[in-house]
């Protein structure tokens, strides 16, 4: 989350009898570098690329709805502008000595937009929200560490018995069942943002809605038309409102990166939600540090349905059509934003991870295509008798380039019939949890700086395992790890686990993805170093069109 302040941590070692550590940190929000000139008109349009599937926070299950719901809610914790730690609706926090449990201070001036209180009870029913089936969130497991949330969310425990308790109106404790040493990157998490709970209780499912939301962020929702645009404005009443610059976001759903581009360069958008791929070279030419190409916590891989033909029960199969892919030629040429191969579903630049690969991928190209032909034919197909495949994957000029790529090179390597098939992105989504796809375009953007962020998805009874992926050795591997407090030996299980996931093959890795955005000169207070590329509009304000012309 961009923003020009230093921070400050303190970390005090206290000797007082519940033996707790604590920590505080300096606030953040745009910080305006003196002598800017700032712009009569703070607006800001962004583009989001696709329709928001939905602004519940306990609900949404994609970056998309992130860009947003990072504006219009927030949790305990936040996030710093290389995605360090820090307060939110939380001044401080204290952590037992043993990890177990974390007792968070609600600041006095945290309010909703309609100028209410952020109350403990308001934390404890979010958290719960989460966890409860009737909620029905993909993210549920996510909490799972917390103490009962799992039996919570197979309905084998009430919501109130979650390991979640407002110890007064200002404080909330919470327990986990095992020491967890990214649990407070999960609070500054969108699924664990913090909603009116007499607002939901009130509206149901429609609480989103422009009109009956209550919103816990610095921005607050005003109008949401599907086909149109999503509008948010200042929230007065958010905890440090005093240094938001921004007054009004825009938020444009264009899935077509031609189309967002041409609304840059007319001055209808200031940030781009990504660039045509085939256009990176010539665009960096012309914008110059108007373009932002960043690393990224993230993979871009293909999701193959292990329960339908012909994946099930053939290995084989999927190994072949991994042989046959050139990751190289797809980050180089196809992509070709700075994309870096990949053959394990964890990226490049986790904490604590070593990347893996496959003994093939040291073999010459002639070799590699000689033995996925060889096991093509042996898991039943020849060029004679070709496979015949479908590739879905969402409406997106990236996504449509690689499909095409994808397809050429099956077909020329092996003889594969594929066709392919575009969704929109709601449709997608759906289709593609509930298995109703062959292959399917996937991708994963760590939702904290964690290897388990990338592993802990292909549990048998997942809901994010798209693969539908069954393993019992995998998903103990991966308990077992949850459990580990020794980083090298949790690291090691780790490992083992991604080793046994790749040569299982209900994946194909492909590449590392890069954010690539246009951000107008005018934009000030963005930076790119988010790993996760969150962006705060708290953090951004619009300098004088006439300062930034003269650059």
């Amino acid at each position: 989350m961009p923003h020009l302040k230093r921070l400050k941590n303190t970390c005090i070692i206290g000797t007082t009898l519940l033996s707790l550590l604590t920590f505080t940190m300096n606030t953040h929000a745009a910080d305006v570098p003196v002598g800017t000139k700032l712009s009569a008109k703070q607006v800001l349009n962004v583009g989001i690329g696709a329709e928001v599937p939905s602004l519940d926070p306990q609900k949404a299950e994609d970056n998309v709805s992130g860009r947003v719901l990072f504006d219009l809610f927030e949790g305990l914790l936040s996030e710093g502008e290389k995605g360090e730690i820090m307060p939110a609706i939380a001044s401080k926090w204290e952590t037992s000595k043993d990890g177990l449990v974390y007792t968070f201070y609600i600041r006095p001036n945290a309010k909703f937009s309609d100028g209410s209180t952020i109350t403990a009870e308001d934390v404890v029913f979010s958290y719960r929200r989460l966890a409860d089936p009737k909620t029905a969130s993909t993210y549920a497991e996510i909490i799972s560490m917390i103490k009962n949330a799992t039996l919570i969310s197979q309905g084998k425990a009430k919501p109130e018995q979650m390991g979640i308790v407002a110890l007064n109106p200002s404080t909330v404790q919470i327990t986990l069942e095992k020491p967890t040493p990214y649990f407070l990157k999960l609070a500054a998490f969108q699924n664990l943002s913090i909603v009116k709970k007499a607002n939901v209780e009130k509206y149901g499912d429609q609480f989103t809605q422009p009109g009956n939301v209550v919103n816990s962020g610095a921005f607050k929702l005003k109008y949401w038309k599907i086909g149109d645009k999503i509008i948010a404005e200042r929230n007065p009443h958010y905890w440090n409102s005093s240094k938001t610059v921004i007054e009004t976001v825009n938020y444009f759903p264009i899935s077509d990166a031609n189309t967002e581009l041409q609304m840059f360069q007319t001055g209808q958008l200031d940030f781009t939600y990504d660039i045509p791929s085939d256009k990176f070279k010539d665009l960096k030419k012309v914008y110059g540090k108007q373009l932002h190409t960043n690393p990224y916590l993230s993979i871009y891989y293909i999701s193959l349905n292990t329960k339908v033909e012909p994946f099930k029960n053939n290995p084989k199969l999927a190994q072949a059509l991994s042989m046959a892919l050139d990751r190289k030629i797809l980050s180089e040429k196809v992509t070709g934003r700075g994309e870096i191969p990949s053959y394990d579903i964890v990226p490049f630049g986790v904490a604590d991870y070593k990347q893996q690969s496959y003994a093939w991928d040291k073999l010459s190209p002639a070799e590699r295509l000689a033995e996925a032909q060889k096991l093509y034919k042996e898991a039943g197909y020849s060029k004679e008798k070709p496979l015949t495949l479908n590739y879905t994957y969402n409406t997106n000029i990236l996504h449509k380039k690689v499909a095409i790529a994808l397809a050429s090179m099956w077909e020329q390597n092996l003889g594969v019939k594929v066709s392919l098939s575009n969704k929109e992105w709601k449709v997608f989504l759906t289709d593609r949890t509930e298995g109703n796809y062959v292959a399917a375009r996937d991708g994963w953007i760590a939702d904290y700086n964690d290897t388990s962020s990338f592993l802990d998805m292909f549990q048998s009874k997942h809901p994010q395992n798209h693969p539908k992926y069954t393993n019992v050795k995998y998903d103990n591997l991966i308990k077992m790890a949850s459990l580990e407090t020794n980083k090298e030996k949790r690291s090691k299980l780790f490992q083992e686990a991604s080793f046994l996931l790749m040569n299982d093959y209900p994946v194909i890795p492909m590449f590392t993805y890069v954010t690539t955005h246009l951000v107008k000169q005018h934009v000030g207070g963005y930076s790119g170093l988010n790993p996760l590329d969150h962006s705060y509009s708290r953090n951004f304000y619009i300098i004088d069109s006439e300062i930034t012309a003269s650059r």
